[in-house]
């Protein structure tokens, strides 16, 4: 036990990321069930559909479940009210100030994690009185940070800064990076990618299959001007890349939000429209080459943990 698994009262100091549109009961119910901590990814749900999703994982399982807020969504507040209506005890936040509901979280008696992405805002974090934070590395998929930092340079700087517990983000997908992210002082580690790569995922069949043939230059991190996001290359992110090359400025910021409109994501990776959907997944997809259960990639990350550990040299 850590300090990790003893906040959240797991097993494994292993967090499956709050994806979105891909990371929903199901999916949350079977990674707490092996002991990890499984999280229902708000998103831009109404609140009527994220409690479905979390009444869902509540019968599937007894174990912990939290749910990630995206704070840049309008109906983030509704979004939390149901959460703790529903009696959800583990909160993460991410994509805005720690400060706009820490507060009003810890008046509820409940456990706050907000996601970050440089060290200054960890810090501003640990001071806005939350109780653990994910540095996420520039590698992850979905919305990222604007700085570019690599989660490699970013887990130390962050672990110099703070005292409160950390985990490590972006780019981990099995054992051996689980390793390296706790030797430069990560407490856990928190996989989108490698969990939405599972048969309890709900990305749809057809995006997962079309992942299974990713290489390492298959995602770009696009929309700079907006909300920073990584997507798998496609029809949508070309054109994507074609506003960014052809406007500036406000303009640029329009024709990108014009052209993404509304339900891009969930048409994507949801349903399953892999030319016009916005997929998004981190560039650690290119390592990935299999869709097993939760409980088998489990098994593996700590196999492959163990034996990572084992082959360390002994003497430098």
């Amino acid at each position: 036990m850590n300090k990790l698994t003893k906040l959240f009262g797991i097993d494994y100091p292993i967090i499956q990321g709050g994806m979105v549109w891909v990371s929903g009961g199901k999916l949350a119910a079977a990674v707490s069930r092996a002991g990890g901590l499984g999280i229902v990814g708000a998103g831009s749900m109404q609140p009527e559909l994220l409690q479905r999703h979390i009444t869902k994982a509540q019968s599937l399982t007894s174990k912990p479940i939290a749910v990630n807020i995206p704070l840049l969504y309008e109906k983030a507040h509704e979004q939390i009210d149901m959460a703790l209506s529903l009696g959800i005890k583990i909160f993460f936040t991410s994509a805005g100030s720690p400060k706009k509901f820490t507060s009003y979280l810890k008046d509820h008696a409940v456990t706050v994690v907000h996601v970050v992405s440089t060290p200054e805002q960890a810090k501003s974090s640990e001071e806005a009185g939350v109780d653990a934070v994910v540095a996420e590395g520039f590698e992850a998929g979905g919305h990222n940070g604007r700085d570019e930092i690599t989660t490699m340079t970013l887990i130390p700087q962050v672990r110099d800064l703070i005292k409160i517990p950390l985990i490590a983000a972006g780019g981990i997908a099995d054992g051996r990076a689980m390793l390296a992210a706790l030797s430069l002082g990560a407490d856990g580690v928190q996989m989108g990618t490698r969990f939405l790569m599972t048969r309890e995922s709900s990305a749809h069949e057809d995006f997962k299959n079309l992942l299974l043939q990713a290489t390492p230059s298959s995602t770009k991190t696009l929309m700079k001007a907006t909300v920073p996001v990584r997507l798998f290359s496609n029809k949508f992110a070309e054109e994507i890349l074609q506003i960014e090359q052809s406007f500036h400025g406000e303009n640029l910021k329009q024709k990108l939000k014009d052209h993404l409109g509304k339900y891009r994501a969930q048409h994507g990776m949801l349903e399953g429209d892999l030319i016009n959907g916005e997929l998004e997944v981190g560039q650690v997809i290119a390592l990935i080459k299999n869709i097993p259960s939760v409980e088998e990639v489990f098994i593996e990350l700590i196999r492959d943990y163990q034996q990572a550990y084992k082959n360390l040299p002994l003497h430098l």
